[in-house]
């Protein structure tokens, strides 16, 4: 499943974004695509720390990410998210790795 992640994320779409990220809570293969993603703050950070933790506590295997931005790329870094997540510069690249059907599966 690709969750896509477009524009500005601040807490002004708090709501939005916990509706986005809904699947990503119960689906067992996800791409969270932040390819489009023009503007990130805290809010999406901290979403994709909770969807984490809660994948890993119910043993899901880690969404990944797509991204093109150096910017989202240099926050995911500085943040240590890019050592959580697999990270791709594409949906289509996220997809193509099939390690991620069968790594942490449950």
């Amino acid at each position: 499943m690709v969750i896509s992640l477009a524009g500005e994320w601040d807490i002004y779409r708090r709501e939005e974004l916990r509706e986005r990220l809904a699947p990503a809570y119960r689906e067992g293969r996800v791409v969270l695509d932040l390819t489009a993603a023009k503007y990130v703050t805290s809010t999406l950070i901290c979403a994709l720390v909770v969807a984490h933790k809660h994948r890993e506590k119910h043993r899901m295997p880690p969404a990944s990410l797509a991204v093109k931005s150096a910017f989202v790329r240099r926050l995911l870094n500085a943040t240590g998210l890019e050592g959580l997540f697999p990270t791709y510069d594409s949906v289509e690249e996220a997809l193509a790795d099939e390690r991620l059907f069968t790594e942490n599966a449950v």
